[in-house]
């Protein structure tokens, strides 16, 4: 009999588990072999005052009480009318249930042939089908736990006693071989067939097996790690979807599985996954029949300056990913990029597109009005979040913008380059960080002088704190000068005034940057208000505010 920690199976044909319930939940004599015990564990938090040890399933956390490895496999296999089903259950993991329960089933009518087929009065016949009972009894090792021992326990003591063969016997209780008056010897029996079987030391599940399970768990996790390590795999790849799902198909395909090497994986399983990815991509096509669809067109420079365009398409299922088109080694005219357009516009079907979105470069802008004219179906229009990009960059462009935004960037840029600073930057702002402006997100500008007016406070209070005065900071040439930007009050009311007329319009590119709802039908209605707010703002002041306004003007309408 074999443990739940895999210690090595009892030879003694004579010694088996008792009838009585332990701890380990087998009374068969087959121990923990059943693959069903691999999903599932034993709650001892959960059976004070039981019989019987509940089982908690691993993947929908459901109790059971009782019924034995038998009932759980049959939660797992989601077989109707017996348990109820378990949906969380990988399909690997229920088709492979399933096929065990089908494999005990015929095992039993196997057993049940022979009962009813058995002849008392043929010695032969009898030793030879108590033989393949037992056979069958061992080849069901991985069976189903109390259910299925009770069943085929009781067809076995149904049979006559075992007859044991000679030089082959083991066990100590046996009744020595008689010689008849004719002196022809007869076969005799063992006492342990006619009584139940008895408790081997491993059916109750010890504090050292308990630890070895745990060591075990341990052991599997730090291979795991050491991969991970070795490969230099990120920690946040754990968080992807597929992890546990490759786990899940490793352990339902045994010991002994070989993973496939570089070869295979570049080779073979790349182009399956791309053929994969290719029939999802298919999928959509009904959608875009149905309801239409919207092309979008982003042009973007990765790290190594290469010029890509990415292809998408939306529809009301939702955006899947076309392709990427490597556009550096050619000049990006507007021919160019209507030929690019209209070859992707053919591939997913004129009469599935309904809108085109691009940039609002003069090239993409006059290549979009090419397609219009190829397709008078379709509609093309430059894309909100950029437009409202491009009007961030031209107000940003402002000789009183640029003069506080390089202000704030200064303050910033000495903070982060110093430690001592930092440390009681965040220990006046209670750990909290200011964002600094980049040079080339121009939203990212005015969200960072947004950030840098709401700790106004913290910043003057930590530059006149007893901490910076007597540090050697403060002494310094450039922390006298630090000293002087964060105490300019004419800098601080030129933030203030800038943060309150950019405000509305970095509202409005988060609304249309966002995925939490579709934003065109909310688009022109935001700007229209976004502008009103920001001439309700400075309504006293209106030749402050209209410069900002000629931009959006000029954009907007263009």
């Amino acid at each position: 009999m074999s443990s739940h920690d895999g210690s090595t199976p009892s030879s003694d044909p004579s010694t088996a588990q008792s009838s009585q319930p332990s701890i380990s939940m087998s009374s068969g004599g087959r121990g923990r072999t059943d693959l069903a015990w691999g999903h599932c564990r034993e709650a001892p938090e959960l059976s004070v005052g039981c019989k019987k040890t509940k089982l908690v399933c691993l993947y929908c956390a459901k109790v059971f009480a009782g019924g034995g490895i038998n009932r759980f496999k049959q939660h797992l296999a989601g077989v109707k009318g017996e348990v109820e089903q378990c949906h969380k259950c990988p399909p690997d993991v229920r088709h492979q249930m399933l096929l065990n329960l089908k494999g005990n089933v015929e095992k039993k009518k196997r057993v049940r042939e022979m009962q009813a087929d058995f002849n008392p009065f043929n010695a032969q016949q009898r030793e030879h089908e108590e033989m393949m009972i037992r056979q069958l009894e061992d080849d069901d090792g991985d069976g189903d736990g109390e259910d299925e021992d009770e069943d085929v326990n009781t067809k076995k003591h149904m049979l006559p006693p075992k007859v044991a063969k000679k030089k082959k016997i083991q066990s100590t209780n046996t009744i020595k071989q008689s010689t008849t008056s004719y002196g022809k010897q007869k076969k005799s029996a063992t006492l342990g067939t006619y009584f139940m079987p008895r408790t081997t030391p491993g059916a109750q599940k010890s504090l050292q097996n308990c630890w070895q399970r745990k060591e075990a768990v341990e052991r599997c996790d730090l291979a795991l790690t050491k991969w991970m390590f070795d490969a230099c795999v990120p920690f946040n790849a754990v968080n992807s979807v597929y992890y546990q799902h490759a786990i899940d198909a490793v352990t339902a395909m045994g010991p002994g599985y070989k993973g496939p090497n570089l070869h295979a994986i570049r080779g073979y399983y790349l182009a399956k996954a791309v053929d994969e990815v290719k029939i999802y991509v298919e999928s959509y096509r009904e959608i875009w029949k149905k309801t239409g669809c919207t092309l979008m067109a982003d042009g973007w420079i990765d790290q190594k300056r290469r010029t890509l365009i990415n292809f998408l398409v939306y529809c009301s299922k939702g955006t899947v990913f076309l392709k990427t088109v490597n556009v550096s080694d050619v000049s990006k005219t507007a021919r160019l990029l209507y030929q690019l357009f209209k070859e992707v516009v053919l591939y997913v079907g004129v009469e599935n597109i309904v809108h085109m979105v691009t940039d609002n470069a003069a090239n993409y802008v006059a290549a979009g009005r090419l397609l219009m004219e190829e397709f008078p179906s379709i509609f093309w229009s430059p894309c909100a979040a950029h437009c409202i990009n491009l009007i961030l960059q031209d107000i940003g462009k402002l000789q009183s913008v640029c003069c506080v935004v390089e202000h704030a960037s200064g303050i910033t840029k000495y903070i982060y380059n110093h430690c001592y600073p930092l440390y009681l930057m965040r220990k006046f702002t209670g750990g909290k960080e200011i964002l600094r402006p980049a040079p080339t997100r121009f939203a990212t500008n005015f969200i960072a002088l947004q950030s840098i007016l709401a700790h106004k406070d913290e910043l003057r209070a930590m530059v006149t704190s007893r901490e910076w005065v007597s540090s050697a900071y403060a002494k310094d040439i450039k922390g006298k000068k630090f000293v002087e930007s964060v105490l300019d009050s004419l800098f601080w009311e030129e933030c203030a005034i800038i943060v309150r007329m950019s405000e509305p319009l970095v509202r409005v590119l988060r609304l249309v940057d966002g995925d939490d709802r579709p934003s065109m039908g909310y688009l022109y209605d935001a700007i229209h208000h976004a502008k009103e707010e920001m001439m309700r703002r400075f309504q006293k002041r209106k030749p402050r505010v209209k410069p900002f306004i000629d931009i959006i003007n000029i954009r907007w309408d263009g």
